[in-house]
C-alpha cells in the first residue's frame, strides 16, 4: 500500500513538472491528422480517454484515464504517463462491492525512435517502447490486475501515399506475478477461479487513411492476441474514426468488437481527446 501511495505522488508531481517544462517551450507548428491518428507521434500532448468495456458474463468496466505525453525536441524520446479512474459493475454477488469507483493502475511509457527518414512513401519509422503497469488499482474489486506488468514492443510506420499510413506493432505482455483474475489483463482459461501470469503475444495492424474533407482520419485495426499462459488465441477488430479541432487539439472514436477466440472481452468503445502542446 504504501508503494501504491508513493507512485500515485509521484505520477501528479512527474505530469506538473512535465507540463510547466513543454508550457516552457517555444511553440512549434503546431499538429495534424497525421499527429493526431499515429500512435508512436512523438508530439507532446495531454489526453483523456472515457472507455466502456463490456465483457461476456455481464460485467462492465467504466474509465476515465489522464494521461501525458513528454517528447523531446529531437523527436528521438518520448516519456508518458496515465492514470484511470474505473467503476466496475459485476452480474454477482461480491459481498456489496459489485459496483464500486476508484483508482486503476498506473501506466508508464518509454519510447525510443532508432530509425526515421524523410521520404515521402515507404518505411517512414521505428519506434521501440517500454510499458510498465504498476499495480495502483485494487486488483479485488476488479480496477487492476495485482502484479507489475510489463509490455515490450515496436510500431513501425509505413506510408505508401501521402494520405495512407499502416502501422504494424508487434508487443509481449508479461507478469511475473500471477494477476487477478477479474482485472482485464488477466488471463482468463478453462477455470476462471484460478489466477495465472500474464504471457500475451499481441500483434496488431492498424490502418488510417486522412480525409480532407472533414479534417479527420479513418481507419482499422485488425488484433491477434496469443496467450502462452492458457495456450489460447483473441482476435479483435477496430474501428477508428477522428477529427482535429483547431490546430493543437483531436477527438476520436474507437469500437472494438471481439472476433474469435476465448470469449471475454466482447465490446470495447472509447472516446479519446487530445491537447497537443506543441
Amino acid at each position: 500500500m504504501r508503494i501504491q501511495k508513493w507512485l500515485l505522488k509521484f505520477s501528479f508531481l512527474w505530469l506538473m513538472v512535465g507540463g510547466i517544462e513543454t508550457f516552457a517551450q517555444s511553440p512549434g507548428n503546431g499538429a495534424d491528422e497525421f499527429d493526431a491518428s499515429d500512435p508512436a507521434t512523438m508530439k507532446s500532448r495531454f489526453a483523456i480517454d472515457a472507455e466502456s468495456y463490456f465483457f461476456v458474463g455481464a460485467a462492465r468496466y467504466y474509465a476515465l484515464r489522464f494521461g501525458y505525453e513528454y517528447g523531446l525536441q529531437n523527436q528521438k524520446h518520448l516519456f508518458g504517463m496515465s492514470l484511470p479512474m474505473v467503476h466496475t459493475i459485476f452480474n454477482a454477488d461480491f459481498g456489496g462491492y459489485e459496483n464500486t469507483t476508484g483508482v486503476g493502475d498506473l501506466k508508464m511509457r518509454y519510447m525510443f525512435v532508432p530509425y526515421q527518414v524523410t521520404n515521402t512513401s515507404g518505411l517512414q519509422r521505428v519506434s521501440a517502447y517500454m510499458e510498465v503497469t504498476a499495480p495502483t488499482g485494487e486488483s479485488l474489486l476488479g480496477r487492476g490486475s495485482g502484479t507489475w506488468v510489463y509490455r515490450p514492443g515496436m510500431i513501425f510506420t509505413l506510408r505508401p501515399n501521402p494520405y495512407v499510413s499502416f502501422y504494424p506493432e508487434f508487443k509481449y505482455q508479461f507478469s511475473t506475478q500471477p494477476a487477478n483474475i477479474l482485472s482485464g489483463d488477466a488471463p482468463d482459461g478453462n477455470d476462471p477461479d484460478v489466477d495465472g501470469l500474464i504471457k500475451n503475444l499481441v500483434m496488431s495492424l492498424p490502418v488510417i487513411a486522412i480525409v480532407d474533407n472533414w479534417k479527420g482520419w479513418a481507419g482499422m485495426n485488425a488484433t491477434y492476441i496469443q496467450s502462452f499462459s492458457e495456450q489460447t488465441y483473441y482476435v479483435f477488430l477496430r474501428l477508428d474514426f477522428g477529427t482535429m479541432i483547431g490546430e493543437k487539439s483531436s477527438a476520436a472514436l474507437n469500437i472494438t468488437k471481439f472476433i474469435a477466440g476465448q470469449p471475454r472481452l466482447d465490446v470495447l468503445v472509447q472516446a479519446k481527446f487530445q491537447f497537443f502542446l506543441r
